[in-house]
């Protein structure tokens, strides 16, 4: 039987109007008729609520044990995460190593550094604005810090 069918079936069995079953679960009537009609379906809270209102069964029990096919694929594709990150960590750690290397040069900290932010905030700027403006302030924070923290360290060394 559907959920709609099921929360209607129940509802009348137990003698309540809609309003009465809208009042308990903290929705509109209008709700409980979407979802007597099947034009929506509840939420898992409002199905759990419904479950102990109406004493009834609507959300299905997970079973706990995966099959074994399950879990090969799982564990098949925790390892190809794990070499594409390998993958995409590795030079992005060699770049990294670079930059520290060569970063008191100042066509490093001040022409490679923001050419490459550059890039990362063109392609951020493809996301919502929301997110391109946090990450635009977070990298010239990051930038800022980085930039004083090796200069800074560059500045100590010279004054010996």
């Amino acid at each position: 039987m559907k959920t709609g069918k099921m929360i209607r079936s129940k509802r009348e069995e137990l003698k309540m109007t809609q309003q009465q079953l809208a009042d308990q679960l903290y929705v509109t009537r209008q709700t409980i008729s979407k979802w007597e009609l099947g034009k929506s379906e509840p939420d898992t809270l409002s199905k759990k609520s419904l479950e102990k209102i109406l004493a009834v069964q609507l959300v299905k029990e997970s079973s706990s044990k995966e099959t074994e096919e399950e879990h090969v694929v799982k564990k098949i594709q925790w390892f190809v995460g794990m070499v594409l990150f390998g993958i995409v960590f590795f030079p992005l750690r060699f770049f990294w190593v670079m930059m520290h290397r060569y970063w008191k040069q100042p066509w490093i900290c001040f022409a490679i550094v923001p050419v490459l932010l550059s890039f990362i905030l063109w392609y951020l700027h493809s996301l919502k604005d929301n997110v391109f403006y946090l990450f635009l302030g977070l990298i010239l924070v990051a930038y800022w810090i980085t930039s004083y923290y090796f200069l800074g360290d560059h500045a100590v060394a010279d004054g010996n």
